[in-house]
């Protein structure tokens, strides 16, 4: 039986950058950007999920979460076909100092070893890229919409 998978994500943004990974889609041929986060598990809040698979990923606390949106997805990557809905948050480590990283490498539960790098908003408009969830970069690219997300 099928099922719809939730999860949450942060938004970093740090010099017009987001900290992102990066998956090839062997499906689409797309280069997927992915921000940090991962799945709601029952009974969990988004919320909570969020500052949990943050700190299980980069080993970060966070603050000043504010919610951008709920993108519903359905997709094929390398293979599989999915239906996903994405809570994705901007969001501020506690300790600035982590943001003078250039790049994070994680190693997953499965054994695989993701990297996480910051990139600008203009390497994620090109051609043949996609900040995962769609839609995201749209809501999220320009300095007025970024600044009434994060400031209210």
């Amino acid at each position: 039986m099928k099922s719809i998978r939730f999860k949450a994500v942060a938004v970093f943004s740090h010099k017009e950058r987001v900290l992102v990974h990066q998956l090839e889609n062997k499906s689409t041929g797309e280069t997927w950007f992915i921000p940090p986060g991962g799945g709601v598990e029952y009974g969990e809040s988004s919320l909570a999920a969020l500052k949990r698979e943050i700190k299980e990923e980069l080993g970060w606390a966070i603050q000043d979460e504010k919610l951008i949106g709920a993108f519903e997805s359905f997709h094929f990557i390398n293979g599989r076909e999915e239906h996903e809905v994405t809570f994705v948050y901007f969001a501020t480590p506690i300790n600035k100092s982590v943001l003078k990283i250039n790049r994070y490498s994680v190693l997953e539960e499965d054994g695989r070893n993701q990297l996480y790098r910051w990139r600008s908003f203009r390497a994620l408009r090109k051609p043949g890229s996609l900040l995962y969830p769609k839609g995201l970069l749209e809501r999220i690219s320009s300095d007025s919409a970024a600044d009434r997300l994060i400031n209210g």
